[in-house]
């Protein structure tokens, strides 16, 4: 999501609102990554924990780096791993870490997904969107071939107040209204434009032309919008960004 102020509009501001940097993949770079995504603009990254193995790194990282938005969440892909107290361990990383929202969580039935028990997956998932609704926390989550149980869950569970971000939404067009009733931000990916893994470099820019162009208006226009959703999102009490919602 990405913003370019009205004050300032011919600077763009962009905030990630769904990310790794924990990634066994990318952390050695981490810092590196982080440098020039803030010289490009990127204010804020959202990092999503996905299991109790990696909570660890997204509080370190929170505290090392103001930009740095942790979430902590057990992620549908590592449900058959966790352990007897995944639970009361995710409520003390919560309770250490008040600026933390949750996520990833979520449903997959994907390639995957489909080899994990859906039962156990939706136990876990439903256990998650009742403490993000206790703690009043928004709840990021991760959605594949599994949204009309996504939408018969988060009705039998919700609204939300603090807010649910369907990152990377695929859904149906029928489904958004529903959604969006429930207290849903839709988020999209490189993966709306049908873009290959040899344009990755360019999925930003791409899919801010491509989403504008849908909506008619100009890139600068689609930034400030998304980085105001994003920072009012994110802006719950304790937050990072909590002191920033009146200022955008």
């Amino acid at each position: 999501m990405a913003q370019a102020p009205a004050r300032a509009a011919s600077v763009v501001r962009l905030f990630d609102a769904h990310c790794h940097l924990q990634d066994p993949r990318v952390l050695a770079v981490a810092p590196s990554l982080i440098r020039a995504a803030t010289a490009a603009g990127v204010a804020r990254f959202a990092v999503n924990g996905t299991s109790e193995k990696d909570w660890h790194l997204v509080k370190q990282m929170a505290e090392e780096y103001p930009s740095v938005v942790p979430c902590f969440g057990l992620h549908p892909w590592w449900v058959p791993e966790r352990s007897p107290d995944w639970m009361d361990s995710l409520r003390r990383f919560f309770a250490e870490t008040p600026e933390a929202a949750v996520g990833e969580i979520g449903l997959d039935k994907g390639s995957h997904g489909k080899t994990i028990d859906f039962g156990e997956q939706v136990e876990v998932f439903q256990q998650q969107l009742e403490l993000a609704k206790e703690l009043n926390k928004p709840v990021s989550v991760h959605c594949v071939r599994a949204f009309g149980d996504l939408l018969e869950i988060l009705k039998r569970t919700g609204p939300f107040p603090a807010g649910v971000l369907l990152h990377s939404y695929l859904g149906s067009a029928e489904m958004v209204s529903s959604l969006e009733n429930l207290g849903c931000y839709f988020s999209l990916s490189g993966f709306l434009t049908g873009m290959k893994s040899t344009k990755a470099k360019k999925m930003l820019k791409s899919v801010m032309k491509y989403v504008a162009s849908l909506l008619e208006i100009s890139e600068i226009e689609l930034a400030e919008v998304t980085y105001k959703n994003a920072t009012k999102l994110f802006s719950y009490h304790g937050s990072k960004v909590h002191n920033e919602v009146e200022a955008v």
